[in-house]
């Protein structure tokens, strides 16, 4: 039995997995350098300093085997309409004070971007979640409704995301806005007791409008601390990502 003192400091760190992947079934599974993506996931996952346990949760025995052979721990779950809710589930079952839901098709994530989201917490007692965004490289890119946008107040903590250009601009302002705006990076960092009460908070208008689950923790009132990183990685989501991977991969940028 962990106390409970350094329970509350202890990170855990949850990639959740599926097969059934709209865009690229199977994914998970598909090869990185001679070991499937998702253990490349993991060994990446394996340098966060600040990292006291990783754990993959999957409903797939293929994806748990893929794991359990390379040497990683996988835990079985049940079905779930998200991934937060995956990754709550596993959290229940093990004591950590800090949850870090981590994605399992970004195997090239800089660790150092998900440690911060753990010291961020530690260090900021007032805060439910943290997590990452970067500066928009120009207004192409912040037009884009797949990229997600988060405007931050001055203390780094988010005021709003959305998929919308914000924010406006006042007329007669030469200012470009979307330097106002940073694109949001998937990554999270929660409390356990946030993350546990997740699943049973009931979506508001804003997240059915925007179809981003993070506003409903904004909208029961949590705070979710932004910590500015400088880019985002190449994700999986389509077999054209995952050449593109590849080709980092063997220049050698993504190797443990």
């Amino acid at each position: 039995m962990i106390p409970p003192a350094a329970a509350a400091d202890r990170s855990l760190v949850v990639i959740p997995a599926r097969y059934g992947s709209t865009r690229f079934p199977g994914k998970a599974l598909a090869d990185l350098g001679g070991r499937p993506l998702i253990v490349r996931v993991v060994e990446n996952a394996a340098r966060i300093p600040e990292a006291d346990e990783i754990v993959v949760a999957t409903d797939d025995a293929r994806i748990f085997a893929a794991v359990a052979e390379a040497g990683y721990r996988a835990v079985m779950t049940g079905p779930h309409a998200t991934g937060t809710e995956r990754v709550a589930e596993v959290a229940r079952s093990i004591e950590a004070g800090i949850v870090v839901n981590l994605q399992g098709d970004e195997p090239l994530l800089d660790p150092g971007a998900a440690g911060g989201l753990i010291r961020r917490l530690r260090e900021d007692p007032g805060l439910e979640v943290a997590t990452c965004a970067h500066p928009f490289p120009g207004e192409r890119l912040w037009s884009d409704p797949n990229a997600v946008k988060v405007l931050v107040d001055r203390q780094g903590v988010a005021l709003y995301f959305s998929r919308a250009p914000i924010p406006g601009t006042f007329p007669g302002r030469d200012t470009p806005a979307h330097r106002a705006a940073l694109r949001h990076v998937g990554i999270y960092a929660f409390r356990r007791e946030a993350l546990l009460r997740f699943p049973g908070l009931e979506p508001g208008a804003l997240e059915r409008q925007e179809g981003l689950e993070q506003l409903r923790i904004m909208e029961h009132g949590g705070r979710i601390g932004v910590t500015v990183i400088g880019g985002a990685p190449v994700g999986v989501d389509t077999p054209e990502d995952l050449e593109e991977v590849r080709r980092i991969w063997l220049g050698g940028a993504g190797r443990p």
